[in-house]
């Protein structure tokens, strides 16, 4: 078997090497004429006056069969190779509008999300009113106790800062359990919603940076991402929960070292909550100075569980944003 190979090999080359004579469609004729090679559309020809290229369309089809030149094969390739990139196309389209029908759903979908989000926030709010007038005409007749404490907190030099003028106000338990369920499931939706413009925010800024950082277009382009990150990031932070605490049962101011004490059902879980913030001096980029101010939240269940007085500090140790305490919230600021 490998001997006949050899010899069809040889067979081959030696009609591509021996001189032969060649005549187009057209009458031109190229006289003992070597062919030098076989490529795709003709052959390379050598003859006296140089070298040649005779495309098998302008060849006999008995000489373009002769160097396997098949143009019914050919023609059947390109079909298959135009319904193929046609069915490629369609597909492209059909991903396309299938992608686009899957955003526009997504678009639905989050849009309802809110809506409902809203509505729900909306309940909450009616039903924190309502509970909250309930425990405050029942806080005038309920046999009270004391709670005291402190406000402050420590730098991370250990420096202790008490915080004075600072309103710590008292609220039902039962009607925060049900402000904050509302105000979490609201947040969750927003932050869910906002996440993707934030996502695509991003890459407009990098990509705009890559291009030129000074320039004006890469300016605007973090300005925009700065922008929709820190509405996003709103929502985890404990201002967004504070603005919607109101109407307490009471509310007491510490003093200049930052100590409180107020009156406090006896009985009953209660919840004490409290904001304040403390100018914490510059940080410097370059030579451009930038204050500093922090915020701290407090949202502290207390009870008094029968007793007369009870001691409860806000201090770092239950910051809403400190994890694994009993603050009702956790927050990233």
């Amino acid at each position: 078997m490998n001997r006949c190979t050899f010899v069809i090999l040889i067979g081959c080359f030696a009609s591509i090497a021996l001189a032969d004579d060649f005549k187009t469609i057209k009458g031109k004729e190229y006289k003992n004429a070597t062919v030098v090679r076989v490529e795709a559309d003709g052959i390379v020809v050598r003859t006296k006056g140089g070298i040649s290229k005779l495309y098998f369309v302008e060849l006999p089809e008995d000489v373009q069969a002769r160097f396997g030149h098949d143009p019914a094969k050919i023609e059947a390739e390109a079909a298959a190779a135009r319904a193929a990139e046609e069915k490629r196309i369609e597909e492209q389209k059909a991903a396309e509008h299938q992608r686009i029908e899957e955003q526009r759903a997504a678009e639905r979908e989050r849009a309802e999300r809110e809506k409902n989000a809203e509505s729900d926030l909306k309940r909450s709010l009616d039903q924190f009113q309502a509970a909250e007038q309930r425990a405050a005409e029942i806080y005038q007749n309920a046999t009270k106790g004391t709670l005291s404490g402190q406000v402050f907190v420590s730098s991370e030099k250990a420096e202790n800062f008490k915080l004075g003028a600072v309103r710590v106000s008292l609220f039902a338990r039962d009607a925060i359990n049900v402000l904050l369920a509302g105000l979490k499931t609201y947040a969750d939706v927003k932050i869910q919603a906002l996440s993707p413009s934030v996502d695509a925010a991003k890459a407009a800024s990098d990509q705009a940076d890559a291009a030129g950082y000074f320039s004006e277009a890469a300016e605007k382009a973090r300005n925009e991402y700065q922008k929709i990150r820190n509405e996003r990031d709103s929502y985890y932070s404990g201002s967004f929960y504070f603005s919607y605490l109101q109407s307490p049962i009471a509310t007491v101011e510490t003093d200049a070292e930052g100590k409180f004490i107020m009156d406090v059902p006896k009985g009953g879980s209660i919840v004490i909550a409290a904001k304040a913030q403390r100018y914490a001096g510059k940080t410097y980029v370059g030579e451009i100075g930038i204050d500093i101010t922090e915020h701290y939240y407090w949202i502290q269940p207390v009870s008094l569980e029968g007793q007369q007085q009870r001691v409860q500090n806000l201090s770092n140790n239950n910051l809403t944003s400190t994890a694994g305490t009993s603050s009702l919230i956790h927050t990233e600021d």
